[in-house]
């Protein structure tokens, strides 16, 4: 009886871990996000409409986003008849499109609340639902899709009021590609960064 009793408070204390990283994809991303927030709701509108982002925000992006793998799954099947160099091209250029897109949507009224409300765990994938709520009470679900990378969920799309990034941008790259290439894409993609 005493050996089972070590036993089994051996078995659920070496199952703790996994439940106590159960919540870590939604922890890491709701630290990142916070102090995101609280780094637009600190800069001026006007600083953020003339140099962008703070380089503060810009870090914790990066190392929260996975850019490499948005890019990767936008350009689907093409992205492996890609040489490394031109992949890198893509990154590159693809991730300053979402910035700059981004950038033009940020508000930093500071009267938005964000509600981080599930989180649903798949092996390596994580997916963890949230909802911004104004100031006015209209809410904006946006679900984000991670995979765990060395121990830090790195987010791979989200899903804007039901519309995922990647599938959207998948099909407007699929577009472009069949009426041209995919070094016409990189161009385009390009020429939209500059």
């Amino acid at each position: 009886m005493k050996y089972l009793a070590i036993s089994l408070t051996f078995f659920l204390t070496m199952g703790l871990p996994w439940r106590a990283n159960a919540g870590e994809p939604t922890v890491q991303l709701s630290t990142t996000i916070n102090e995101f927030v609280t780094i637009l709701v600190n800069t001026p509108v006007s600083e953020l409409r003339t140099t962008g982002l703070p380089e503060k925000a810009l870090k914790l992006i990066f190392g929260r986003f996975d850019f490499s793998e948005m890019t990767k799954r936008s350009l689907a099947r093409h992205w492996k008849t890609l040489e490394q160099s031109e992949q890198r091209e893509f990154v590159d250029a693809f991730t300053h499109k979402l910035l700059v897109a981004y950038g033009r949507t940020v508000r930093a009224s500071g009267d938005e609340k964000i509600q981080f409300k599930r989180e649903t765990l798949d092996g390596k994938f994580a997916r963890v639902e949230t909802k911004v709520v104004s100031g006015g009470g209209q809410e904006l679900p946006i679900d984000y899709q991670l995979h765990d990378d060395n121990g830090q969920w790195k987010v791979y799309d989200m899903v804007i009021d039901h519309i995922s990034i990647v599938n959207n941008y998948r099909a407007q790259f699929e577009r472009v590609i069949s009426k041209s290439s995919v070094k016409e894409l990189l161009v385009r993609l390009k020429q939209q960064s500059s």
